[in-house]
């Protein structure tokens, strides 16, 4: 049985009607194919948009953002938010297990708390 993990690509909306500026974009799926599947079907649900509008890349899985992060492994979602030499403080989270909803948003009070401490 294959495990969810997290999945992150960088979307956006191509519809002049309802157009949507590149985002990171969170699921869970067992592998890259049904993460792709999924990062169409939430999306399009999501952005109330046709799939054909949809435009995605760099789809990463957790495993493969935690060998590219640079900054603390800790919290365990931290390496996953990394977006070069900052954090995204705005994803949007389309993940359906709350175990990996929760290890999400607890990257996110990090992010935010850190960003508190340094204002």
């Amino acid at each position: 049985m294959n495990r969810n993990q997290l999945w992150r690509a960088v979307a956006c909306s191509t519809a002049t009607y309802k157009a949507h500026d590149e985002i990171h974009v969170f699921v869970d799926a067992p592998d890259y194919e049904t993460a792709k599947s999924r990062i169409y079907e939430r999306l399009a649900d999501e952005w109330e948009v046709a799939s054909g509008f949809i435009e995605f890349y760099n789809v990463w899985s957790e495993s493969e953002l935690r060998d590219m992060a640079i900054g603390p492994q800790a919290p365990v979602g931290l390496p996953l938010l990394e977006s070069g030499a900052s954090y995204d403080r705005e994803p949007l989270i389309l993940v359906a297990s709350s175990r990996l909803r929760d290890v999400l948003e607890c990257a996110l009070r990090e992010v935010q708390s850190k960003e508190v401490r340094h204002a």
